[in-house]
């Protein structure tokens, strides 16, 4: 076999792995998002996905390994949707930065409903709290530090209401999920569809009203 034979059949090895950790991951995530960590089967993961449950554990060696991968995925993913919105730089005043990130967040719990299921199950924890100390280490608070400052800032200016940064972060996070999370309720109660385009575009402008001053910050 030549160099140039041996390098294309290396790549296509190459990319045939990558698929296959993709598909691992995308099924893992809804199975963790559905089920939670201590009742999600590594199995259960390689029959949905059409894989061995060897190929699944030589790729992730434990169900451990697996979740953390899966949330490195899910946050990863979120990244490239917020650049792919507002870009690697963020312009405009401190409430208007914030509102490009709340923006970007809340399309992206639109597109990937189970992003909020996969972070409610996720407090499945076991008693000493170590995969949510390993989240918080790793994702949870690096994203506060990049929008503590924003919140501050709009603080000072009289933009947003004073009170501990962190609590009307999450406040904020939890408004950006309310369609993802309470997408059925709302259908049920007034017909709107939470993926409706519709939707999508009136409650982004009922949260313009109530955060961002009306989307003119």
């Amino acid at each position: 076999m030549s160099t140039s034979d041996s390098t294309t059949t290396r790549r296509r090895e190459q990319q045939r792995s990558a698929d296959t950790k993709q598909t691992i991951l995308k099924t893992a995530l809804r199975e963790f998002a559905e089920h939670g960590f201590q009742s999600a089967s590594m199995r259960t993961i390689a029959e949905r996905s059409g894989l061995t449950h060897q190929l699944i554990s030589y790729h992730f060696q434990s169900k451990e390994t697996l979740w953390q991968a899966v949330a490195a995925h899910v946050y990863e993913t979120l990244q490239r949707a917020r650049e792919g919105l507002i870009g690697q730089a963020r312009t405009g005043s401190p409430l208007e930065q914030l509102r490009q990130e709340f923006n970007a967040y809340f399309h992206f719990t639109i597109v990937h409903p189970h992003l909020h299921r996969f972070m409610l199950q996720r407090r499945e924890e076991s008693p000493d709290g170590e995969r949510q100390e390993w989240m918080a280490q790793h994702f949870l608070r690096p994203h506060f530090e990049l929008v503590k400052p924003l919140i501050k800032a709009a603080q000072k200016s009289g933009d947003l209401p004073k009170g501990e940064p962190v609590l009307l972060y999450y406040a904020m996070v939890s408004l950006a999920n309310t369609l993802s999370v309470m997408g059925p309720d709302i259908e049920a109660t007034a017909g709107m569809g939470a993926s409706d385009p519709k939707t999508i575009k009136a409650y982004m402008k009922v949260m313009d009203e109530l955060l961002f001053k009306g989307g003119k910050a």
